[in-house]
């Protein structure tokens, strides 16, 4: 399976236009309402705006929560298939093997049991 989702970088996007459409554009618009006194026209105009301001954020918001939900899964997916092969070593490209409890780039084809961490290995592996 290959990883096709990761917030690690856009994760910061998303909470920040999520503070900018839920706290600083209503936070703004709010000031300018009090700071100008404004009424009529102009004060439901800049009410609406705020209200839109959150429909937006709220939007981004649950879009975020899907996307963490559909990473998590995917995390759990790739734990799971990481934990039903780690009793077997991994073949390097110089042609040694690799222990996954441990780490060992130092495991021979023949090996049944790690040397550095005493894990035994289940069957040769496969690549």
């Amino acid at each position: 399976m290959r990883r096709i989702l990761n917030l690690n970088q856009p994760g910061m996007l998303f909470v920040k236009l999520i503070g900018l459409f839920m706290v600083m554009i209503p936070a703004v618009v709010y000031a300018i309402m009090l700071v100008f006194r404004l009424s009529g026209i102009a004060r439901a105009f800049l009410l609406r705006a705020i209200k839109i301001s959150f429909v937006v954020g709220g939007l981004i918001f649950v879009v975020f929560l899907v996307l963490i939900i559909v990473e998590q899964i995917q995390d759990h997916i790739v734990d799971m298939n990481y934990q039903k092969q780690r009793d077997q070593k991994i073949l390097l490209s110089n042609g040694k093997y690799e222990c996954q409890y441990c780490g060992n780039q130092k495991v021979k084809k023949n090996d049944k049991i790690c040397s550095v961490c005493g894990k035994e290995f289940a069957e040769a592996s496969r690549k």
